[in-house]
């Protein structure tokens, strides 16, 4: 093959190291399975005021994973399917969302790298091999999953829906006896560490865990 004289080497790396960005996130998300989530509990745990007069934020985490119950437990308080709706078709959920746009997307980090929660099926759908946890949550690679909240970059009310979702999680981890820590996504490396389809945005993070011995 002749290369004309004045071929630019360097843009063509570039070019290369590109693509193979773009191709190696679905790569790597072959090497996960799906994960089915047993079928969430919802009865029992504490009562209520209980649970509110134990919410707080902590910080410090025990690098330690979840049972998959707890998991899925966990997940299904957050914004999980709770009934039927009667009055127009659809389901329920346990958090409100403005017009029912149910917009908000849970991107779950665990250990083994990064899944989409789907509610309806109780399952974890996967999107990245590798742990990134660290590199997108304040609460860093010693909680056991951190959570992050992505909408569409264009709907302002995902902001308030995301607050109805992560308080739902403070009070599921303070009647497990979790710790739990809600915080603003800010830097680029956060968003990039995601591989967001273009147009949603990462708004906030939620790192839950057991507490540091």
């Amino acid at each position: 093959m002749h290369l004309p004289a004045r071929f630019d080497w360097g843009r063509a790396a570039a070019l290369l190291a590109l693509a193979v960005l773009l191709v190696v996130p679905s790569l790597s998300a072959q090497e996960l399975k799906p994960i089915q989530l047993p079928q969430p509990q919802k009865t029992g745990g504490m009562p209520l005021m209980q649970a509110l007069a134990q919410r707080q934020t902590t910080r410090a985490f025990r690098d330690q994973p979840l049972p998959m119950q707890t998991l899925s437990n966990l997940l299904w308080a957050a914004f999980g399917v709770n009934r039927p709706r009667t009055a127009k078709p659809g389901l329920g959920r346990t958090a409100p969302s403005a017009m029912n746009k149910q917009e908000v997307q849970l991107y779950v980090a665990l250990a083994q790298g990064l899944y989409l929660y789907e509610a309806e099926a109780s399952r974890l759908h996967p999107i990245l091999a590798g742990d990134v946890r660290a590199k997108i949550g304040s609460g860093g690679p010693h909680a056991a999953v951190t959570i992050a909240y992505v909408a569409d970059a264009k709907l302002d009310y995902a902001q308030v829906d995301t607050g109805f979702i992560g308080q739902n999680v403070y009070l599921f981890a303070a009647s497990e006896g979790l710790n739990a820590w809600f915080y603003a996504f800010h830097g680029p490396e956060q968003y990039a560490a995601l591989k967001l389809p273009e147009g949603m945005k990462a708004l906030y993070g939620q790192s839950v865990g057991y507490p540091a011995k």
